[in-house]
Formats: structure tokens, sequence, C-alpha cells
């Protein structure tokens, strides 16, 4: 049973890629929690560092199941996207809406993307990285409740 565990957690190496907000929201809003959307970029170094060292250990640690769903985009993505509304929305687009001009970008949404946390821009000083999430978590969860 032990090994069952181990496997599974060992699978998880990166954060799910977000085809369809309008699922992922439907599914951060039966389970009650929010959703932190991790704005990345192909080919950028530090989200890559955000991603392995910060939400992935979060993604293994099963507790965070019934904190939080955690999706990622990419800006630098040409393939469209379901957007909240259940609309196809260019990732750039999604960016551009959200004022999001810098990777990696965390946003703290509700199940209907709003932001209803302050967001994390940039990867920031490493030694506050995870309780910024972590309270940002608690915060957002407050207000959705």
């Amino acid at each position: 049973m032990l090994l069952l565990g181990q496997t599974a957690w060992a699978d998880i190496d990166h954060v799910k890629m977000s085809a369809n907000l309008q699922k992922d929201g439907g599914l951060a809003a039966q389970r009650g929690v929010p959703m932190v959307l991790m704005v990345s970029a192909e080919e950028c170094p530090y989200c890559m560092v955000m991603e392995s060292d910060y939400l992935v250990p979060m993604l293994r640690n099963r507790a965070y199941d019934s904190m939080v769903l955690i999706r990622k985009i990419h800006l630098d993505s040409f393939d469209e996207i379901i957007d909240f509304d259940g609309k196809e929305i260019a990732p750039t687009d999604l960016s551009q809406r959200y004022g999001v001009w810098v990777t990696p970008t965390l946003l703290f949404l509700n199940s209907e993307g709003e932001e209803v946390q302050k967001r994390m821009v940039g990867l920031g000083v490493r030694d506050f990285v995870s309780d910024f999430i972590d309270q940002s978590i608690a915060a957002a969860t407050k207000f959705i409740q």
C-alpha cells in the first residue's frame, strides 16, 4: 500500500497545463477551493524554478488537494484554451486581460476566474516564496467561503 502512494507521489513532476479553465474552475468550485494559476513562458528559467521548487512539492503533498487547485498556462503558447466563460481564448489575450507581463506570475482565483488575493509576480526572495503562497491560499480560501 505504501509503495502505491510513493509511486503516485513520484509521478508528479510538473503542474498540469490548463486547456479548459471553465472545467478547472468547476473542479475548484466542487472542491470548494481557490485556484492558483501560474502564468509562465516556455523558456522561462524562473518559471521552471517556481514549478519544480514550490508548486510540484505542493502537488506531492496530498494535504494541498483539499486546499487548492493548481494549474498553469504558457502565455507564449499558440494553442487556444477555453476561458472561464466557455469561450476560446489565446493565452496571450488571457494574460493581457489579467495584466500579466512578467513570468512567472501566480494568480489566486475563484472558480469564475476572478482574482481573490494579491498575485505573486516573479520569483521573489526564495526564503519567502512558500510562506507567501501558503498565506495567499489561506486568504483566498477565506474570501471564497
